[in-house]
């Protein structure tokens, strides 16, 4: 019986040090990571199990094409950011953050200047607001899902529409800081090791603060923790842009 039952650990110890082995460590690439949704990564589970093409199984096909992508000058798309997009967008109306700032508190600039989630986070919640399949992927028009109706995130990873109790988006980050001095300015580091000189303009996009403000989404040029810019160790991510 013994023996059995270290025979049955030391397996489970092999298996979990594969496991860990196959997890890729930040910075180093989208494969092996959850937004990995082939049939070797760790997002399986969303993707339908790559049905639009199982001989190549690919990576990049969920959000991205070479061809075919959707126009950026259309109408569906209008002044949105769409880099060889390939996924159907969300086109729900989010509910957006308030602090509940008295018209005179410095934080109302905050609700002043918060709008609906720009473009670069729309493709983020095009998956993550749980409105649109994750392989709702690959149609031309992106009028139907593209391999029928598949599974939509959820638990932790699944964001919804009502962003009324998460960080808030969408908002001119400049606009903020010039009036709250518990704001870093954009030109200020981010912190940890920060091996690529990254200022907190970087992260930006067209001067307001969006997901990808906070995440860099294929694990590139991170550290100390996977989809995060910073690693949050004692608050440091957050560390980033309010002074405390």
């Amino acid at each position: 019986m013994k023996k059995s039952m270290l025979v049955c650990l030391a397996i489970g110890l092999v298996l979990a040090f594969a496991v860990t082995a196959m997890a890729a460590a930040p910075g180093t690439g989208i494969k092996q990571t959850s937004h990995d949704l082939s049939s070797g990564g760790k997002g399986l589970l969303w993707s339908g199990g790559t049905l639009a093409d199982p001989t190549l199984d690919r990576i990049c096909i969920y959000c991205h094409t070479p061809h075919f992508a959707v126009d950026p000058t259309g109408a569906l798309a209008a002044g949105n950011y769409l880099p060889l997009w390939n996924h159907q967008q969300t086109v729900a109306t989010f509910q957006t953050y308030t602090n509940g700032a008295q018209p005179n508190d410095i934080a109302s600039q905050l609700n002043a200047t918060l709008a609906q989630p720009g473009s670069v986070s729309k493709l983020c919640l095009s998956c993550h607001d749980g409105t649109v399949a994750v392989n709702s992927y690959g149609v031309n028009g992106f009028t139907r899902p593209a391999n029928g109706v598949g599974n939509v995130v959820t638990g932790r990873f699944l964001i919804g529409t009502n962003l009324s109790n998460h960080h808030p988006i969408g908002f001119d980050y400049n606009a903020v800081a010039a009036v709250d001095d518990e704001i870093y300015d954009a030109s200020a580091a981010l912190g940890g090791s920060n091996p690529y000189g990254l200022v907190i303009n970087d992260l930006l996009w067209n001067g307001k603060m969006e997901c990808s403000s906070c995440h860099d989404v294929h694990n590139t040029k991170n550290e100390g923790q996977k989809f995060t810019w910073v690693e949050d160790y004692q608050s440091a991510l957050c560390l980033t842009c309010h002074k405390k």
